[in-house]
């Protein structure tokens, strides 16, 4: 791979490291073969030998959602705890 593909505000792929698989902007490249790669809120300096280009419109595909269909019993329980106390039926007194 030539660092000619590679310059600052490039879409990077981190192909080794402890940031393997992550998908990063170059926000500045040194003269010691490595590069300053942002990965959301964080930036790490990163080998050029560990990068790969790729295109702008590639995402990574999401493994879940993180949601889950909803359940009738997760609506029950949504609907019991969103009542008010005014609504709610009164707490029964123990009776002596």
């Amino acid at each position: 791979m030539s660092t000619q593909t590679l310059e600052v505000g490039a879409k990077v792929r981190v192909l080794g490291g402890p940031f393997a698989g992550r998908v990063g902007v170059i926000s500045e490249l040194d003269g010691k073969g490595g590069a300053r790669v942002t990965l959301g809120l964080l930036s790490a300096r990163v080998l050029l030998e560990n990068l790969r280009p790729t295109r702008a419109d590639t995402r990574p595909s999401l493994k879940t959602s993180h949601r889950r269909p909803p359940s009738a019993e997760d609506e029950r329980v949504r609907q019991a705890a969103s009542r008010s106390k005014k609504t709610r039926s009164p707490r029964r007194t123990p009776s002596k």
